[in-house]
């Protein structure tokens, strides 16, 4: 195999494309090294990458600028035992009951959003799946809805990689860190302010990073799910019909979540000398575990190809593996669910009006579209 597909046309035949040669990929070279990284492409393989930290580090502040704040206490870059203990902190206060009591907020965000859509056109992303995630977790965190417009230009320059606005958002949310742990209230970061590991609390610098990861890089998974969920309805008629007919929205959130996850690879970078498959991993190595082709993969999911509301037993990785399991997941699912679910409420048909826009690896999640809704009874 020589280099990857052109990655164009992602809505429709470049897809089949791009999943033919993951297929392909997983029979014949499951680990190829190109442009100075190790590709993996076996779902077992995959799963190792993700979980064991032994072998496959997570801190890739290295690869990061040095002024980049958010690579300080991000969960996402650690490894045991920095890592555990972080995460025994978050895990006090971001609890499955927290994430339950969250529902009717953010039922409430997606009716306020879907009702405001102009029918004729609208960018499902930009107008719907971008903005509830931010305006749900910020609400969550405890941080005020009139600074929502600084929290979505923090994480544009998240998108971007841009130092100076995660230094500025990381300054803000040090101070309300402070703040809270003067004055908690019951919101998230409060309780972050205020958890202790064996009788210590986490620093306010560790706070803010906790929450600048959960505020902006919590929203990815979300808006990338819901694009993936309704551009699904909007292609498949036959799919939409049973969705609507049989109220088979949290199936569909659930495939839509296992055949395009919002990150189509993840980095790790090789702690030792190891194998995959056979094939030598050098110690140092960079090593993208491709989180698509293990969710295709037949040892994970038999027939994998199709989007089926009735998969018997719907396995993947888009939350990740092990340590670095998301914990917000459960969380990206109820948002999701809520936004279809108020979106087929309001619209009886959805018509999809320009072509569809991608973001380049290692998301490929969407990053446009344009959409026009017709009512019911109209």
């Amino acid at each position: 195999m020589v280099g990857f597909p052109a990655l164009t046309g992602l809505d429709g035949a470049g897809w089949t494309r791009l999943l033919r040669w993951l297929a392909d990929a997983r029979r014949e070279t499951p680990v190829l090294e190109l442009a100075g990284m190790h590709h993996v492409f076996r779902a077992e393989d995959v799963r190792t990458v993700l979980s064991d930290s032994r072998l496959f580090s997570s801190d890739r502040t290295r690869l990061m600028p040095p002024t980049a704040q958010l690579g300080r206490g991000n969960l996402t870059m650690m490894d045991p035992p920095d890592h555990t203990r972080m995460r025994r902190i978050v895990n006090q206060a971001f609890t499955p009951a927290s994430v339950k009591g969250l529902a009717p907020t953010i039922e409430e965000i997606s009716e306020d959003l879907v009702r405001g859509l102009p029918p004729a056109r609208f960018d499902l992303v930009r107008d719907l799946a971008y903005p509830l995630p931010i305006r749900a977790i910020a609400r969550f965190l405890g941080l005020p809805e009139e600074e929502y417009g600084r929290f979505r230009t923090w994480s544009i320059g998240f998108s971007r990689g841009d130092a100076m606005q995660l230094d500025a958002m990381h300054r803000y949310l040090a101070e309300v860190a402070a703040t809270k742990r003067a004055r908690p209230g019951s919101d998230l970061m409060s309780r972050l302010a205020t958890a202790e590991v064996d009788g210590a609390p986490a620093t306010i610098d560790e706070i803010a990073s906790l929450s600048g990861l959960i505020l902006l890089a919590g929203h990815v998974t979300t808006t990338s799910l819901i694009a993936a969920a309704v551009h699904e309805l909007c292609v498949q008629p036959t799919l939409d019909s049973r969705v609507r007919a049989d109220n088979r929205i949290e199936d569909l959130v659930s495939e839509a979540l296992r055949t395009r996850p919002a990150f189509a690879q993840v980095t790790r970078i090789a702690a030792q000398d190891t194998t995959l498959s056979g094939v030598a991993v050098p110690a140092g190595a960079l090593v993208s575990a491709w989180i698509l082709s293990a969710n295709h993969d037949p040892q994970l999911n038999p027939d994998p190809q199709p989007f089926l509301l009735d998969r018997p037993s719907r396995r993947h990785l888009s939350f990740g593996h092990g340590v670095h399991y998301c914990l917000g997941g459960p969380l990206a699912q109820i948002e999701a669910a809520a936004v279809v679910d108020a979106v087929v409420r309001r619209f009886a048909r959805l018509t999809v009006l320009a072509p569809v826009e991608f973001h380049p690896l290692p998301t490929l999640s969407i990053r446009r579209l344009v959409l026009a809704g017709q009512a019911h009874g109209s």
